[in-house]
C-alpha cells in the first residue's frame, strides 16, 4: 500500500474513533431525552436525536465499508463503472463509492 493510502487509512481510522465516541455518547444522551418525554417534553428534541443517531450510524457504516475495501483491494475503485478512482479523489472524500459522487460534489460548490 502506497503512502497516500496509509494516510487515507489513517485518517478513515480516525473518524471511526470519533464516530464510534460520539454514537456513544449520543446514545447516553437518548436515555435523558426519553426521560423528559415521558414528563411530556422535548418530543421535538427526540427527533432531531434520532435523525442525528441515524446520520451518525450511516457514517460509520461507510467508514467502515472503506477500511473493509482497503483489506481486500478493493478501495477506490468505482462500484458502478468498476473504474480506478484518482488517489486525489479518494483522500478528498474517502467513503467515497462511485464516481459520481465527485461530479455532486462539483455541482454542488
Amino acid at each position: 500500500m502506497n503512502e497516500i493510502y496509509m494516510e487515507i487509512k489513517e485518517e478513515l481510522q480516525l473518524m471511526r474513533k470519533e464516530l464510534q465516541e460520539r454514537l456513544a455518547k449520543e446514545v447516553m444522551h437518548k436515555y435523558d431525552v426519553e426521560f423528559s418525554q415521558e414528563l411530556g417534553y422535548g418530543i421535538k428534541e427526540e427527533i432531531k436525536k434520532k435523525l442525528l443517531l441515524h446520520d451518525i450510524k450511516e457514517d460509520l457504516k461507510d467508514v467502515e465499508r472503506a477500511l473493509f475495501k482497503m483489506e481486500i483491494d478493493m478501495y477506490g475503485i468505482c462500484e458502478e463503472t468498476g473504474r480506478l478512482i484518482s488517489t486525489k479523489q479518494m483522500k478528498t472524500m474517502p467513503t467515497a463509492r462511485t464516481i459520481h459522487e465527485f461530479f455532486y460534489e462539483k455541482v454542488n460548490v
